[in-house]
């Protein structure tokens, strides 16, 4: 990676937040077209970005956020609407705005080519500068009256995918017929007889715009059907003449778009990726806006906090100053008072700067909101999805850490919790579905919750899934309460999805999701209802992991087991020993402990079992159960490191430690061990 200059940097991050910001508002826009609110923000936000384009001198992303400022000033002022093939438009110029700034923040230089789309959004607004009631195009003097708008974009990739290549090349063709109704007041009625009646006397293979688009009257009486004929029936004038002869069609103009498809099958792979291709399946595409998250690079910081941090730092060099003069003259005393000092200022020092790294939620969960949309609009769900609590704060390395699992959480809710309109509405349920990501502070914890009104997690097909995959045998499983079902899904490559998509069912993730919260000391819930939904509560420390540890040995190795789990320590001729099929457990208060001994479970050689032992009760809430080692060594504050690579995700190991001997010390996982 190039290194840019620090205006760079702090121009990349600006327009980072302003097309995060941009997205959202245009979202509100979508949502409800009427909105001043939104089309102000939209408006302003969009002129924002041109503005420092161009005086950074990126001239290519100027003119393209010049171009989206006209179509959005042209939708303000009331001359176009607000439809789902113009916010496709935009989007589409946002994802590249948002792809150059990447591009400049990697090299200093942009290397997109929006040409296509400036083209496009500029045609889309000459289309539309017309005279209310008055369809653009209408009125051209070669053609007549009945003439129309064929200035719209053909689809081809899709419609590639939804013919026989092998017949176009034989006696098939499609063709593009390019519609304008008549002005009856009922627009989406008169078009769903017109797609009827194609339907009946061709092979009809979509509209643009959809289906369901039209039947919401989302669209300005005027749409493209395609349809295909083959042998006889397969000649352009008849196509045209169909269309004409319909009672409900002002205009028609009939293309055939045989040769293109064709062409854009046979091209090259490199042109594959081009703007059109992008805007007709944004949801699908690898937008790096849009499907991945993004680590928090950096962080603002209140200039009190800097003012504090310089004066702690300067406490901490006259406190080390004092200490040297007090060991040159060999003052113990006064040296035990002066360590005290300065642990103090250590520890103040600690809080400041864990204070600093502190970066809000919604750093990472901002652009959820148009993820949740471009795949809902792709697979035609319509889902209502709400963010709270997003403002709570964590540690900038937690959060790194954590947005790859909840972008996986949410693909996962749209993709699998929630269903399809017509299934909630055969469910007694509304078409809508909910999605809502909960983010809640608890002291030193936080909880981020993903939940979903979908259709909840099948138990049973979880069991026999289970068993299918080996991960259980079915005597096990029917074992089994509803909880540890659902823990299963966490197993690696475990799915329930027959069906590979775009989105999810690839068999990883949600062990990922996992090893990852598992990793930072988090732990994972799952609750579930048949045909009310899914609620997965994530439970993550809110600073990195600085923790206060008991040291036990086992045999000769020494480990670490966090202080914030542990309810008890007993000699093991203290405790209340039974043995339960073969296994040893301990008895308190009336319940039943299974006694895990470390060196059996560590696999650490020469440690037979002793009288002498030590017996560490791990808090009921954490995990009912009890650790044998060979003693106990004391306690003391330690920053863990978590493991990466081969190691990451090891059962019964959070991360190691370094004593300030230089000693590694493991830290144990209680829950996983």
């Amino acid at each position: 990676m190039v290194r840019v200059s620090d205006a760079t940097s702090t121009f990349v991050q600006e327009s980072q937040e302003d097309i995060q910001k941009l997205n959202n508002a245009l979202l509100d826009l979508e949502d409800d077209p009427g909105s001043s609110d939104a089309i102000e923000t939209v408006f302003r936000v969009a002129h924002n970005l041109k503005g420092n384009f161009g005086v950074m001198g990126y001239t290519t992303a100027s003119n393209l956020a010049h171009a989206i400022e006209d179509l959005l000033d042209c939708i303000r002022d009331g001359e176009l609407e607000v439809t789902p093939e113009r916010m496709d438009l935009i989007f589409n110029g946002v994802d590249h705005l948002a792809q150059m700034v990447e591009e400049i923040s990697d090299t200093g230089e942009t290397n997109t080519d929006p040409e296509e789309t400036i083209e496009a959004i500029r045609a889309s607004i000459e289309g539309g500068e017309s005279a209310p009631g008055e369809t653009a195009g209408t009125t051209d003097e070669s053609t007549g009256d009945d003439a129309v708008d064929t200035d719209r974009d053909v689809p081809l990739e899709d419609l590639a995918d939804d013919v026989d290549i092998e017949a176009l090349e034989s006696d098939t063709a499609v063709y593009r017929a390019a519609l304008e109704l008549d002005d009856s007041g009922s627009p989406q009625v008169d078009a769903m007889f017109v797609i009827d009646a194609a339907g009946d006397e061709y092979e009809l293979l979509r509209t643009v715009p959809t289906n369901e688009t039209i039947e919401a009257g989302e669209f300005d009486a005027v749409f493209d059907a395609y349809v295909t004929a083959t042998g006889d029936d397969a000649d352009n004038e008849a196509v045209e003449a169909f269309f004409d002869d319909n009672r409900y069609v002002e205009g028609a103009s009939v293309t055939d778009v045989t040769g293109d498809i064709i062409d854009a099958v046979t091209a090259d792979a490199d042109d594959s990726d081009d703007a059109d291709a992008e805007s007709d399946d944004s949801a699908g595409s690898s937008s790096n806006v849009t499907h991945s998250s993004k680590e928090v690079e950096s962080i603002r910081v209140d200039v009190e906090q800097v003012d504090q941090l310089y004066n702690q730092v300067e406490e901490m060099v006259t406190s080390r100053i004092k200490l040297r003069k007090i060991i040159e003259d060999n003052e113990l005393v006064e040296a035990e008072d002066e360590l005290e000092e300065h642990g103090k200022i250590t520890a103040s020092l600690q809080d400041t700067v864990l204070e600093i790294r502190l970066v809000p939620l919604k750093k990472i969960v901002g652009n959820f909101p148009r993820v949740v949309r471009d795949i809902s609009r792709d697979q035609g769900k319509e889902i209502d999805f709400q963010m709270e609590g997003v403002d709570i704060e964590m540690d900038r390395s937690i959060l790194n850490e954590l947005g790859d699992p909840l972008m996986h959480l949410i693909r996962n809710a749209v993709d699998h919790g929630i269903e399809s309109p017509e299934e909630r509405e055969r469910k007694g349920k509304s078409r809508e579905g909910t999605i809502k990501l909960i983010g809640e502070r608890e002291r030193d914890r936080v909880s981020v919750t993903v939940k979903d009104d979908g259709g909840g997690l099948d138990v049973e097909k979880i069991r026999s899934k289970a068993v299918e995959k080996g991960v259980m045998a079915e005597e096990e499983v029917k074992l089994l309460d509803d909880s540890e079902v659902y823990d299963l899904i966490f197993h690696p490559g475990f799915s329930t999805t027959d069906e590979v998509t775009e989105v999810s069912g690839r068999g990883v993730g949600m062990d990922v999701v996992n090893q990852v919260v598992r990793g930072v000391d988090g732990s994972i819930n799952v609750e579930s209802e048949p045909d009310e939904g899914t609620e997965i509560t994530l439970m993550l420390p809110v600073s990195v992991a600085i923790v206060r540890v008991l040291f036990v040995t086992v045999g000769d190795e020494t480990y670490g087991v966090p202080i914030k789990n542990i309810d008890e320590i007993s000699e093991f001729e203290d405790v209340d020993i039974e043995s339960v099929e073969g296994r040893q457990t301990v008895t308190h208060d009336g319940d039943v402990y299974p006694l895990l001994s470390l060196g059996d479970r560590l696999d650490v050689p020469d440690t037979e079992p002793d009288e002498d032992d030590m017996v560490v009760r791990i808090k009921d809430s954490v995990r009912q159960v009890c650790l044998r080692c060979s003693d106990v060594m004391g306690q003391e504050e330690v920053v863990i490191k978590p493991f990466e690579g081969v190691l990451s995700g090891a059962p019964g190991i959070s991360g190691a430690s370094v004593l300030g001997e230089g000693e590694v010390v493991m830290i144990l996982d209680v829950d996983t061990l």
